[in-house]
């Protein structure tokens, strides 16, 4: 199987203090071999953003994370394929939930992330509430919550 963890689950993982760390941890320990897990680009974008406005005290503790993320996992870029897809959802999103040019662009990370897994035929593994809401728009998109 292949999982795109989207960066929720990947801060978890890196704070044995969150309330997701163990769950997350177990999981990745159970996977078998020829599973993959990957990241996306847009991970480290998240990461590098919070390090940039973090306090100078936790700037270590996040550099060292995103250290971590890069040696620990293949990162995926953002393709033109997904782009395509990016659009068709973002589409759908806009016309179900009736938003503005400017409610539409809130989720563009979210939206960039269930592009880069369906293309990639990834599971995105979230616990964030509009991949439900995409997946039933667009059921070729695959969740899971660890």
């Amino acid at each position: 199987m292949r999982y795109l963890l989207e960066s929720d689950g990947l801060s978890d993982l890196y704070d044995a203090e969150a309330a997701g760390h163990e769950a997350v941890a177990r999981r990745l320990a159970s996977l078998s071999d020829s599973d993959q897990v990957f990241l996306s680009i847009l991970a480290l974008y998240e990461f590098e953003y919070g390090w940039a406005n973090a306090p100078e005290k936790k700037k270590p503790v996040i550099r060292q994370r995103i250290s971590n993320a890069r040696e620990d996992f293949v990162i995926l870029p953002l393709t033109a394929e997904a782009a395509h897809v990016f659009g068709r959802l973002k589409a759908s999103l806009r016309r179900v939930r009736q938003l503005s040019d400017k409610g539409s662009k809130i989720h563009n990370i979210d939206l960039m992330l269930a592009a880069t897994a369906i293309s990639e035929e990834c599971v995105l593994v979230s616990r964030d509430s509009i991949y439900p809401d995409l997946q039933k728009l667009h059921p070729e998109l695959k969740l899971v919550t660890w």
